[in-house]
């Protein structure tokens, strides 16, 4: 049973001491150091967040290099091999050229040979029609 006397209200005085003491020596610091806590925290969270963010764009410049990298590349090579194409047909059409002026040369001289074989041809058949003739006509 609980007695009202004198010694309660010591003992309530003496849990109030208690509460102010144990307030200011241990509940107001380690109060402080958590609020302390809790403000780094969201600061570190405010960081990498606005960390990610700076990654992210990052990122995307990367990829955006790539891909201008990638069609930079691709425009070259179509530059090249379009050129390489055209140095082809360019070297291909003066072979042409050149073959055709070879053989209208080959065909000028077989032309001349042939004027040259069909004259001496005409004189050695009149020769020999002649040498015909006068032997049927002896």
């Amino acid at each position: 049973m609980i007695n009202i006397n004198h010694t309660l209200f010591v003992q309530m005085i003496d849990f109030l001491f208690l509460l102010f003491v144990l307030n200011i020596i241990l509940y107001r610091p380690l109060l402080s150091k958590i609020k302390e806590r809790v403000r780094k925290i969201e600061e570190l969270k405010d960081m990498a967040e606005k960390l990610r963010g700076e990654a992210k764009e990052n990122e995307e410049k990367y990829f955006a290099k790539i891909k201008e990298a990638e069609e930079e590349a691709k425009k070259n090579y179509t530059n090249t091999v379009s050129k390489a194409l055209k140095e082809k047909e360019d070297k291909i059409s003066q072979e042409q050229r050149k073959v055709i002026e070879e053989i209208r040369e080959f065909r000028e001289s077989i032309n001349k040979q042939i004027e040259l074989e069909l004259d001496s041809s005409k004189d050695y058949s009149f020769e020999i029609a002649s040498k015909i003739y006068r032997q049927i006509v002896e």
